[in-house]
């Protein structure tokens, strides 16, 4: 069984769709409670942070990703910090406010969704990385039902809506995420058949 580098039961969610060849858990799911220091200075690294200490501490594959938003007019900020942008503790909603906040008045909205994947195998070793791009803008205010965080404000231009509006078919399409499966999807059944 796969692990995935996360608790968020909305990203188990998503990469089981994606990956559906596979068996996969979350860390809640093995009782996994280790905070990481994401002190990477790219999505890259610190992806393979949180999949090498996961897969040494949990002696399992572990499939890690850090996911953030980039928007042009603050100069690729939230960035790595996407999930702390309210603070260290803040939740998703108050990371949108800030981030609408800081965009009052704002015309150019342009914003890049990225996905950096890592694979690591049992003893810790990463084996295979990817990426992901998804191009878009923010919105004033957020729209939709699903998804999650910054989901709700950020606009897809050829689906004409919000990541929180679009299906699941959709999003495993389009969506950074799945690009990012996508590129190593072919490697990863192949190490994982070997073990």
């Amino acid at each position: 069984m796969l692990l995935l580098g996360t608790s968020n039961v909305n990203k188990v969610s998503e990469f089981t769709r994606l990956l559906k060849e596979v068996s996969l858990c979350g860390l809640s799911e093995v009782g996994c409670e280790i905070e990481v220091d994401e002190s990477g200075l790219t999505y890259a690294e610190n992806a393979a942070l949180k999949a090498s200490l996961y897969a040494r501490k949990t002696g399992r594959w572990v499939l890690s990703d850090d996911t953030g938003l980039g928007v042009e007019a603050l100069g690729g900020a939230p960035g790595i910090l996407s999930a702390r942008f309210a603070g260290p503790n803040a939740t998703g909603p108050e990371n949108v406010a800030k981030l609408l906040a800081r965009l009052q008045g704002v015309e150019d909205r342009q914003a890049t969704f990225h996905c950096a994947l890592a694979l690591a195998n049992a003893n810790g070793e990463v084996v295979l990385t990817s990426s992901g791009m998804l191009e878009g803008r923010i919105l004033k205010e957020p729209v939709g039902e699903g998804g999650f965080t910054y989901d709700y404000v950020f606009f897809e231009e050829k689906s004409g809506c919000t990541l929180a509006e679009m299906p699941s078919f959709a999003v495993d399409r389009l969506s950074h995420r799945a690009k990012a499966v996508k590129a190593i999807k072919k490697e990863l059944l192949r190490l994982l058949k070997d073990e």
